[in-house]
C-alpha cells in the first residue's frame, strides 16, 4: 500500500500561518491615512497646518511603550496632535499604554484631547462605587504631561499671526443611544441646542470640533463647525468591500458615519478608525489608523 503523502498537512499548516499572520497584521498592522483639506475660509497663516489625529486607544501599543506611534508622528512633524475620546477603557484600567505614549512624544508638539464616552463610564463608576477605576489618576497624569483636554471647552490656536478656535465637544452618555429604527428614542439624541447651551455659539472664524461621536454630522454643522473630527466607530469593526463598516459600537448595523471622510457643502468631518478594539476583540479589512491632516487655504 502507498503512503499518503503529507502535502495535504503541509497546506493545512501554511494556511493556518498565513491567516494567523494576516489577523495579527489586521489588528496590529498601524495603516497611516493622509489627506489634505482646502477651504477658502482658513486663514492664511494656516496655510499647511498639520494634525495628527488618534482616537480610541484602548491600552493598545504600536512599538514598545507606543515607540512606533510616536515615531510615525514625529516623522509627520505635525502642528499639532489631537486624541478624539477613548484613551482608556472603561472596563480595565489600561491607561498607562496613552501615558507611554505621551512619554515617548515628548513636549515638541501641543495635545488637545476631547472625552470619549468610556472616560465618561470610568469617570461614572468611580463616583458612583467610590471605588478607584483608574479614571481621576489617570486625568490627573494627562493633564500633568501638558495636555489640553478639552471638556466642553475651548482654546485658540495661532499660526504666523492667524488665528482659528479647536473646541472639545463632550456628549452625554445618554447621546450614544441607538439611533436606528425601531430603538431610537428621540428624547435621547443630541440637538444642536444642547451644543449650543454647551459650548456657546460657534465663533465667526474657522471652528476645529473635536468630539467622539461622529453620528450627530448634521448637528456639529448647524452649530457652525468648519471641520469635525471624531472616532468611535472603530471603522464598523469589519469592513465589507463596496458597502463600509458592519457594525458600530451601538451594535447598529452599517452605520452612517462608519470612517474616513464626509462632506456637508464646504464643511467636512474626518472619522478615524482608532488604534484598539472594543465592540468585538477583532478586526478584518480595517486596520488600526493615524491620520495626518494637512490644511490648505484656497485663494
Amino acid at each position: 500500500m502507498k503512503k499518503k503523502k503529507p502535502f495535504g498537512c503541509l497546506y493545512i499548516l501554511i494556511l493556518i500561518i498565513f491567516l494567523g499572520l494576516f489577523w495579527y497584521w489586521q489588528n496590529y498592522g498601524l495603516q497611516t491615512t493622509k489627506i489634505t483639506l482646502s477651504y477658502n475660509g482658513l486663514p492664511k497663516g494656516f496655510d499647511g497646518y498639520k494634525i495628527a489625529q488618534i482616537s480610541d486607544m484602548h491600552g493598545i501599543e504600536f512599538g514598545r511603550g507606543n515607540s512606533a506611534l510616536a515615531r510615525r508622528i514625529r516623522n509627520f512633524d505635525p502642528d499639532i496632535i489631537v486624541c478624539t475620546g477613548d484613551m482608556i477603557s472603561s472596563h480595565a484600567r489600561d491607561g498607562q499604554a496613552f501615558m507611554n505614549f505621551l512619554e515617548e512624544i515628548g513636549d515638541k508638539y501641543p495635545i488637545y484631547m476631547c472625552l470619549g464616552n468610556h472616560e465618561q463610564i470610568a469617570q461614572w463608576k468611580e463616583f458612583e462605587s467610590e471605588s478607584d477605576y483608574g479614571y481621576e489618576s489617570f486625568i490627573r497624569q494627562v493633564k500633568e504631561a501638558g495636555v489640553h483636554i478639552l471638556d466642553n471647552k475651548s482654546e485658540i490656536l495661532e499660526k504666523d499671526g492667524d488665528k482659528i478656535r479647536i473646541i472639545g465637544l463632550t456628549l452625554e452618555l445618554y447621546h450614544y443611544s441607538r439611533r436606528d429604527a425601531p430603538y431610537a428614542d428621540d428624547d435621547l439624541l443630541l440637538r444642536t441646542e444642547y451644543i449650543e447651551e454647551v459650548l456657546g455659539p460657534a465663533s465667526g472664524g474657522f471652528n476645529l470640533l473635536l468630539t467622539h461621536n461622529p453620528s450627530y454630522f448634521s448637528e456639529y454643522v448647524k452649530w457652525g463647525a468648519d471641520l469635525i473630527l471624531a472616532g468611535h466607530m472603530h471603522g464598523g469593526v469589519i469592513r465589507i468591500p463596496f458597502k463600509g463598516g458592519l457594525l458600530s459600537p451601538e451594535h447598529v448595523f452599517f452605520p452612517e458615519y462608519d470612517a474616513g471622510l464626509f462632506e456637508k457643502g464646504d464643511i467636512r468631518m474626518y472619522v478615524n478608525r482608532g488604534l484598539g478594539n472594543s465592540v468585538i476583540n477583532v478586526r478584518l479589512f480595517n486596520r488600526p489608523e493615524l491620520t495626518e491632516i494637512t490644511l490648505k487655504a484656497e485663494p
